[in-house]
């Protein structure tokens, strides 16, 4: 049984990142620019465990502790967070299109728009000399990673850029049916009326506030000490997305519905959950354009994360071989091979454990946005994309704190592309 909530902050968030924050005076707590999956995942459980209506869990706390294995309510996926602008859903923007500032020459209003496409090697060209950038020189795999398109002027990147994109201009980009006459004219359009939000909503602003130390005995203000603290603006309009996947090992009965704390600082949010099935599927179904683009072009697979992702060896899959080829951890009937991957530096996730009383360790993950570029070796595509659209593609960690495919990490969007020089309007940037 799987439910599908909603969530409205009522109040800015505190997302804390893996920075020390103690009672030196002047420090802050720094937050992230978005809500984690393990936010989102450890309060749904909390949430439910609090309306359970069926009794215990069947496996307490204690008890699982006392035998080394997670509760039951652990056992509840989770998938999320998405964002939703009114009715609509919002994905990150994609790290495979480059945003920049006109030239000293150019209309101050316009930009110039890049999009990132791997080349395919000439079939004569020597492995070795194929290269990463083309150098062929430096670089781990650069024998097997195809070489990318690139600016060949040095640009400043835009400074108003969007961070997430409409769910229908996200398929469309997923489907190669944008070009970058098109992203540059709809951002410029957003950018001179951000306030209207059709397919671009902006990063979200952090609230500074200053505050004092309390002295415990007297209560009153304690001299010389202040710190302050960051949270997350969620506009009014925009709500979190996620759903729980309740197995029938899990007993549970009730709604996932109320008002609770949510991040730190015990900020408040009210959570309820979504019962119309339409609105369900047109949030977690693969759209039907994709499974028709996948159709149409089976070669190349594009994978774009819609939550940060935990891989195994850094920023490459565990499913991946030395060949940077697909193994059956990913699928048994599909086999993948890496052209090539966008992605910026990468995030540092932590958080807290009640169970244990102490901060997590802080772990490196690759950021949402994120774009895998897949070369078809063996198999049909489309099963496995309708299969694993907003599926979690994170690797199981070898650490028994950490859940992360079942806390959502790593939800994955699924499109096609086509390699550089093969798509018309898209071998050169654009200037919009």
């Amino acid at each position: 049984m799987e439910r599908t909530i909603q969530i409205q902050p009522l109040d800015p968030l505190m997302i804390r990142d893996g920075r020390p924050f103690g009672n030196t005076p002047g420090a802050r707590a720094h937050t992230l620019g978005t809500v984690t999956p393990g936010v989102v995942a450890g309060t749904l459980r909390t949430l439910m465990q609090k309306n359970n209506t069926a009794g215990t869990f069947g496996t307490t706390t204690k008890d699982a502790e006392r035998e080394g294995k997670p509760s039951t309510v652990a056992k509840v996926d989770i998938r999320g967070p998405l964002y939703m602008l009114n009715d609509r859903l919002f994905l990150p923007m994609p790290y495979d299109l480059d945003l920049y500032e006109p030239g000293p020459q150019e209309d101050p209003a316009s930009m110039h728009v890049n999009v990132r496409r791997p080349i395919e090697p000439a079939k004569n060209t020597p492995t070795h000399l194929q290269g990463f950038l083309g150098t062929g020189k430096t670089s781990l795999h650069e024998d097997k990673l195809w070489p990318v398109s690139m600016d060949t002027e040095i640009r400043k990147p835009l400074k108003s850029a969007p961070a997430y994109i409409s769910a229908e201009w996200m398929i469309k980009w997923l489907c190669d049916k944008l070009q970058p006459k098109q992203w540059g004219d709809a951002i410029a359009e957003w950018r001179s009326k951000p306030e209207d939000k059709v397919h671009f909503i902006a990063p979200f602003v952090k609230e500074v506030r200053t505050h004092t130390a309390i002295q415990a005995e007297t209560s009153t203000v304690q001299d010389k000490v202040l710190f302050s603290t960051e949270s997350l603006v969620i506009p009014p309009d925009v709500s979190l997305i996620a759903s729980a996947s309740i197995g029938s090992d899990v007993k549970w009965e009730g709604t996932i519905s109320g008002i609770h704390s949510f991040g730190g600082k015990r900020r408040l949010a009210h959570f309820r959950e979504i019962g119309d099935h339409e609105t369900r599927d047109n949030i977690w179904k693969c759209p039907e354009a994709i499974a028709q683009a996948v159709a149409e072009n089976p070669r190349y697979l594009r994978m774009v994360l819609a939550t940060p992702a935990y891989f195994s060896k850094g920023w490459l899959p565990g499913w991946l071989d030395g060949d940077l080829k697909s193994t059956n951890k990913l699928d048994e009937k599909l086999q993948l091979q890496l052209c090539w991957a966008c992605l910026p530096r990468w995030e540092g996730i932590s958080g807290w454990s009640y169970r244990h009383n102490q901060p997590k360790a802080v772990r490196r993950m690759v950021a949402a946005g994120s774009v895998y570029f897949f070369k078809v070796i063996s198999g049909d595509p489309l099963e496995f994309v309708r299969r694993n659209w907003l599926a979690s593609m994170s690797d199981e960690d070898r650490r028994k704190a950490f859940f992360d495919k079942q806390d959502g990490y790593g939800l994955a969007t699924w499109g096609v592309w086509t390699p550089h020089g093969h798509h018309k309007g898209m071998d050169k940037g654009d200037i919009r």
